[in-house]
């Protein structure tokens, strides 16, 4: 029990400060200054001056942290370890165990709290779902050019889109400091003569490269999930290609640093001409190509063209071969390699079939080997399990799932059109819906052997009632049959409302407390926004 105080003879507690101003607008621990009498560690290496003040923010004694800043804290400081791990041993070498470790007091992924660096919601930059739309082209794609692909119902409510999705634009992000950029062996790789990587530009510094790589795998990784924060630090990225890593910083600088997004943007496009003209091949362009999509300006038609090229980069590389047993003698640093090669293949197919999906146009990876074996390629990276490489093998199988279904329903309406027999489309809806919900269930059950956050369930739960919602969408659509209008219509059109219902939900309440939802690529948008039109339409 706490006493209650009768303090008008006691004189008011006084708390010392825990952190001066430098460190804790860092986000990193002050030490040696624990009394505030004295200038900590940082401040005396820096030679500047070490301030300390009373708190004037923050939680008031008693109250509780949120989900989202609990999570942030974990995610920072699994992060900072990844680091540490980076700069005690060579990359040459046995590379670092991922110290992301299951969970017990603390979590794997960040949630977002106001007096983050990165964090604060009134700090932020432009949000990026203002230029994430569908590509703009209107050209007829033969049988799939109705209006039940997301892409063209969005485009034909277009004033619709814009309005929901084109928020203000805020205010730039403070410069804040951090330790000096650890030296590393690994040296940036060559660029063509007269072309700029931002740093040999003089945009940035190796300090605020390492910055706003912390805030890609803190903020945007998530919903790409297509990154190991173990393996791509500055150095390294920049020792393999100087496109992925200009793209990256493109892509930091436009939610954290504004003011220098758009000469990043015309590095970035400079150096993706010049890949493409003299045909560079590796893994990172390919990661390059597709970072260029995901948060790409609103004009920016590209789209189909930068997937379509990495999809057959990707192939001629080999990186959708099976290996059904992983090399002998291989170290960490070689596992870590070459996941990142199956990680982006496999990111790049569900990027294909979701722009499928989106657009009605037809997919350009097949299922190979690769693809069936996908199911368990997130238990293969070691322990602890990622949640990253989770969400990827569930996404394949998802998008199997759907692209299974709408090709009986592409050759359901080919035989309407002059054919002699009708596919059932209640009972294809019967199928792919049991499917969803074993789907939902086995990669929930995944998700918690990995110790997945909140986010994660939230972000899978998201993609999979989108999946519904658009698959059931064909069993109301205006060209089913009168006759199959009956009991079945019903149950569709039941489903859709519900599931766009939830989808909103989740991007309106789930995504936002967390913090995330300005983050989200141009496939969150979309879905967004269709779940939103369809209610409309209904």
């Amino acid at each position: 029990m706490f006493t209650k105080l009768h303090s008008s003879s006691k004189p008011p507690i006084v708390r010392n400060p825990r952190a001066c101003t430098v460190c804790r607008a860092a986000k990193m621990k002050c030490v040696g200054a624990e009394d505030g009498l004295k200038s900590c560690q940082r401040c005396k290496r820096t030679g500047v001056e070490c301030v300390f003040e009373k708190h004037r923010r923050g939680r008031k004694p008693g109250s509780k942290l949120s989900e989202a800043s609990k999570m942030l804290r974990r995610l920072e400081k699994g992060l900072n370890t990844a680091k540490l791990k980076q700069s005690d041993s060579s990359l040459s070498t046995v590379f670092p165990a991922d110290p992301r470790t299951p969970q017990t007091e603390s979590s794997q992924f960040g949630g977002l709290q106001s007096s983050d660096a990165y964090g604060s919601v009134d700090g932020y930059a432009a949000s990026s779902v203002s230029s994430r739309t569908v590509d703009p082209e209107d050209e007829d794609d033969g049988e799939r050019s109705d209006e039940k692909f997301p892409a063209k119902l969005i485009r034909k409510e277009n004033s619709f889109f814009r309005t929901i999705l084109n928020p203000e634009h805020k205010s730039p992000m403070p410069h804040v400091p951090r330790d000096p950029y650890l030296a590393q062996s690994l040296r940036p790789a060559p660029l063509p003569a007269g072309f700029h990587d931002p740093i040999t530009a003089g945009l940035i510094n190796e300090n605020k490269a390492k910055i706003l790589f912390d805030a890609i795998f803190l903020r945007l990784n998530p919903f790409i999930n297509l990154f190991d924060p173990a393996l791509h630090s500055v150095a390294y990225v920049r020792s393999k290609c100087p496109l992925l890593f200009t793209t990256l910083i493109m892509a930091g600088c436009k939610f954290f640093e504004p003011s220098l997004y758009k000469e990043c943007l015309r590095l970035a496009n400079e150096l993706a001409v010049r890949a493409f003209a003299e045909g560079w091949k590796r893994v990172e362009v390919i990661q390059a190509f597709s970072c260029l999509t995901y948060w790409r300006e609103q004009e920016d038609n590209r789209t189909w063209m930068y997937i379509g090229y990495a999809c057959r980069m990707a192939v001629e590389l080999g990186l959708n071969r099976y290996h059904a047993k992983p090399p002998a003698h291989e170290n960490e640093f070689q596992l870590r390699e070459r996941r990142n090669r199956e990680r982006t293949y496999l990111v790049l197919f569900v990027h294909d079939r979701s722009l499928s999906m989106q657009t009605g146009r037809h997919w350009m990876l097949p299922e190979d080997d690769f693809i069936r074996h996908s199911a368990t390629w997130h238990e293969q990276g070691g322990s602890p399990t990622r949640c990253e490489d989770v969400i990827v093998s569930s996404f394949i199988q998802l998008r199997r799932i759907a692209t299974e279904a709408t090709d009986m329903f592409h050759t359901n309406r080919s035989l309407a059109d002059g054919g002699n027999s009708q596919v059932n489309i209640d009972m294809v809806l019967k199928n792919c819906n049991a499917k969803l919900a074993l789907w939902n269930t086995t990669w929930d059950q995944e998700m918690r052997k990995a110790n997945g956050e909140s986010f994660h369930f939230s972000f899978i739960n998201f993609f999979c009632l989108y999946s519904s919602l658009f698959l059931n969408s064909f069993g109301v659509q205006s060209g089913v049959p009168p006759a199959n209008r009956t009991n079945s219509h019903v149950r569709a059109l039941s489903a859709c409302f519900e599931n766009a219902l939830s989808v909103l939900g989740i991007a309106s309440k789930d995504f936002r407390e967390f913090g995330v939802l300005r983050y989200g690529q141009e496939t969150t948008s979309v879905m967004t926004a269709y779940s939103a039109i369809f209610l409309l339409k209904v």
